[in-house]
């Protein structure tokens, strides 16, 4: 490709659509597509979590997909977990102005398992690498598999910087600082009740 073009100064908007069809439906309702939509928030980069679309879906339906988008590229990380009931969960989308990445990479954990569920798409745009996540949840998911997902993220950005990019993480990381921060009925659960220690090594 390319290269990326400069950025004086970009707009990230950071997004839990938690059904991209559903939220894509609601923005042609209310602001007469996504075109407008964009053009009024100033984006230069949106990233969608839990979008919640299929390959197939995407395939088959351009206005979903974006593919058409005037100005703008869409880089996407469906879930492509093939175990029953999965299809169509998670998943992780990117939406830039033409001309603003170099490279996209919906593997970047290096994790067969892990990249599969479609919670991470890397996009470098030159001067940084954006990592757009949707982490696992901790009712959802083991401790431990949600605590090898964030040390693989960890790993993935490790490795951009060891390169010498800047390194940009947002997202929905279902991680709460404070337990004023946890919806009531929910526990905020410290590393050491996950661990058995106050630091697990290499956290």
């Amino acid at each position: 490709r390319a290269p990326a073009r400069a950025m004086p100064g970009l707009l990230l908007l950071s997004w839990n659509v938690a059904s991209w069809p559903t939220a894509l439906r609601c923005i042609d309702s209310h602001h007469s597509g996504l075109g407008a939509w964009l053009a009024r928030h100033r984006a230069d980069v949106v990233a969608l979590q839990e979008v919640k679309a299929t390959a197939e879906r995407l395939e088959a339906d351009a206005a979903a997909s974006c593919k058409h988008l005037e100005g703008w590229e869409a880089f996407w990380a469906p879930c492509r977990d093939g175990r029953k009931g999965k299809a169509g969960f998670n998943g992780v989308a990117t939406l830039c102005r033409a001309g603003l990445v170099r490279r996209a990479d919906r593997a970047p954990l290096r994790d067969a398992d892990l990249d599969a569920e479609g919670r991470c798409l890397a996009t470098d745009h030159g001067t940084f690498v954006l990592f757009n996540t949707y982490a696992p949840s901790g009712g959802a998911t083991s401790p431990g598999r949600r605590m090898r997902f964030l040390r693989a993220l960890r790993a993935a950005m490790q490795r951009e910087r060891a390169a010498g990019k800047n390194v940009v993480l947002c997202g929905d990381l279902n991680v709460s600082r404070r337990a004023a921060d946890v919806a009531p009925g929910w526990a905020l659960l410290p590393l050491e009740d996950v661990w058995g220690s106050p630091r697990a090594p290499g956290l």
